[in-house]
């Protein structure tokens, strides 16, 4: 860090990375969005649709993964096989012989998964997939939403590159405090934002970032703070925001118009 001779504190250029006049570093790939390309695993165990029950099984077992994918001859995604569509036929052991009138939907697909003899009757679809041009959040969001731990990967020809889980995903939240730092600076001096530089001021310590800053108004203080903590790999933001203008709240001029 160091002070310009208008005592504003500005960042502190760093070798590869040019910063503008006000201080402010260029950094063409900022805002960063990590993608599932390069998180994924490459090497993907693949079953065919004729592959049997036993089989299956030791897959799953061997490779020590909850899901493979189903996949035709030109690698194209049919479906996924876990564990719970395996264990169904030993499930169903455990339940009356006879189903009851009323029963849930869940015990009734259990049923009929039980006789399942290979991949293609085992395997659910279509598959939840993302593409190596997701974000990782895009595929966080898929696998929270559908409660899957893994999902298949596909390239732009959509056939099978990779796989993704979730602990591949939380390697998006890891980040440096300066690369953090750096990011949100981009953000509070971008085209729009309205802040007055010499007013901004940005930490960050564990992910989480201290912003103080005004802007010109109100809602260009809002929009900076859902920004930031859109940042991959802010924990928390602490943010002291200050506006000249509050243009979110509707005058009773406008209101009768």
């Amino acid at each position: 860090m160091r002070t310009s001779p208008h005592g504003r504190t500005v960042e502190q250029a760093r070798p590869g990375v040019p910063n503008r006049d006000d201080g402010a570093p260029v950094v063409d790939t900022l805002p960063r969005r990590t993608l599932v390309g390069d998180l994924m695993t490459r090497k993907v165990i693949a079953l065919d649709p004729r592959t049997g029950y036993s089989t299956v099984v030791a897959a799953l077992r061997g490779h020590h993964h909850d899901m493979l994918p189903v996949v035709d001859a030109e690698h194209r995604v049919l479906g996924t096989v876990c564990s719970s569509d395996l264990l169904a036929r030993l499930a169903v052991s455990a339940l009356p012989a006879h189903a009851p009138i009323v029963e849930s939907r869940q015990v009734r697909a259990m049923r009929r998964r039980a006789p399942a003899v290979n991949a293609r009757e085992l395997m659910t679809s279509p598959a939840l997939t993302v593409t190596t041009t997701s974000t990782a959040a895009e595929a966080a969001l898929l696998a929270v939403r559908h409660r899957v731990h893994h999902l298949p990967v596909l390239d732009e020809r959509q056939r099978l590159t990779g796989m993704v889980c979730l602990c591949d995903l939380l390697g998006a939240l890891r980040r440096d405090d300066d690369e953090i730092r750096s990011e949100v600076l981009y953000l509070a001096v971008g085209h729009g934002s309205g802040v007055d530089r010499a007013s901004l001021i940005v930490n960050c310590t564990d992910g989480q970032v201290v912003l103080n800053a005004t802007t010109a108004r109100h809602s260009q203080a809002q929009a900076l703070a859902e920004r930031v903590r859109a940042v991959e790999g802010v924990v928390d933001l602490l943010a002291s925001l200050r506006w000249h203008t509050d243009d979110t709240r509707t005058s009773a001029a406008d209101v009768r118009s």
